[in-house]
């Protein structure tokens, strides 16, 4: 950064040295870089300064010198120009460049059509409905017949052939799954198995490899923001503001979500009473405990009116009774929501899903409801014998009887 500050300083001292020589479009060009028109502009009060006369109104459009063809009122125009060229291209450079975290955009975003004028949901809800009309699902064995009934239109969540390569590892693997809408789906899969990589690549936090996926018709890698506004995530550890009140926390996430007032409102006020937190409205997330933090990032995750609501191990680390406090607010605003959830305890999972999908190594291995699974691969416990080869079952059989023979001789001993 200081190498690239001296870099940009340097024609600053040219136009010093050389500038009754130099062209006013020359300057202008210099000027470009916010450190020479500030530079040239503070040479400017210097000179009228040191003339007895300052900077006024009535000299502003004036040279400092007879030959001088500039003026300070074209380094204040240029320091405008340059405050307004620098907010663009941080705008261009943060979507185009995000870094580690987030999903880059295409270099000719700002050429796009979606990007003036809106988007269209009912046309792109028509391709991906055509899109999944003609693709080839590579989960047909695994997928069970419980969504032949369901509609295209309830389709909350569609993930097409994701998949997330890392150097040494793969993530993801050509995932494709569907979550519908007013329905809870659990996502299940032991520690690395790919639960948390799909949520951040459905959040944005984490462009995917290949694939892509839709929430409620919206494309995750051309329209992450708006999707961000109707979208409540919880991860495994609550993300609280240390200063802020439980009341602040709710009415601040739903602002974010361009809810109106009147609705921030109400909406604070009825998710407070459903989570039995009235009386720690004002108190802040600090003075909360495990429990009620993590009820909490619940609500904050409801509040907005979102649409679509993942829950990553929403339970953990609390006591059985706000455990049932949590489980009585998801069921409670499931209607008109896409709900999805990752946890550990099974019998979590069995009482709030309508769906279950089970993943592993990044591939999804089967997806139903309880019953269907239940029925296709069974129920209790499975008893798996291996025996061993001749050779090994001698060798085991002569190390039993020195064992007994060591064992005897001992005995004999004593």
């Amino acid at each position: 950064a200081g190498i690239i500050y001296f870099v940009l300083y340097l024609p600053y001292i040219l136009l010093i040295n050389f500038g009754s020589q130099t062209l006013i479009w020359h300057k202008m060009i210099a000027c470009l870089s916010s450190t020479v028109a500030f530079g040239l502009g503070c040479d400017y009060i210097i000179r009228f300064e040191g003339m007895a006369q300052g900077i006024q109104w009535s000299n502003i459009k004036k040279g400092a010198q007879p030959n001088d063809n500039f003026s300070f009122l074209y380094c204040m125009i240029m320091m405008i120009v340059d405050s307004i060229l620098y907010m663009l291209l941080t705008i261009y450079i943060e979507n185009v460049f995000p870094g580690e975290y987030g999903i880059p955009q295409p270099w000719y975003y700002p050429l796009t059509k979606t990007y003036w004028f809106g988007y269209d949901v009912k046309k792109n809800r028509q391709r991906t409905n055509e899109i999944n009309q003609n693709q080839i699902n590579t989960n047909t064995n695994i997928e069970s017949n419980d969504n032949d009934n369901i509609h295209q239109e309830d389709i909350g969540v569609d993930i097409q052939n994701l998949s997330k390569y890392y150097r040494n590892k793969i993530a993801l693997k050509n995932l494709s799954v569907k979550f519908y809408r007013n329905m809870i789906t659990s996502f299940l899969g032991r520690n690395g198995a790919g639960k948390s990589t799909t949520w951040s690549i459905l959040t944005g936090l984490l462009p995917p490899s290949s694939g892509t996926a839709f929430i409620d018709g919206y494309n995750i890698i051309t329209d992450i923001k708006i999707i961000r506004k109707r979208l409540g995530f919880v991860p495994q550890y609550n993300i609280l503001f240390d200063r802020l009140t439980v009341k602040e926390h709710l009415e601040f996430f739903s602002a974010l979500k361009d809810s109106p007032p009147k609705l921030i409102e109400d909406e604070t006020k009825k998710m407070l009473e459903d989570l039995g937190l009235e009386n720690k409205s004002k108190n802040y997330s600090t003075q909360l405990s495990g429990g009620m933090k993590r009820k909490l990032s619940i609500a904050i995750a409801f509040i907005g009116n979102s649409t679509t609501v993942i829950l990553d191990e929403p339970t953990a680390g609390v006591d059985p009774f706000a455990r049932r406090a949590i489980w009585d607010l998801i069921l409670k605003y499931k209607l008109g929501r896409t709900i999805v959830l990752s946890t550990h305890h099974l019998d979590e999972a069995e009482l709030l899903s309508d769906r279950l999908a089970i993943i592993s190594s990044g591939e999804l291995k089967c997806i139903g409801t309880t019953m269907d699974l239940k029925h296709k691969y069974g129920e209790g416990y499975n008893l798996i014998v291996e025996l061993t080869s001749i050779s090994d079952e001698n060798e085991l059989r002569k190390q039993q009887q020195l064992a007994v023979i060591i064992h005897i001789s001992n005995f004999t001993y004593c």
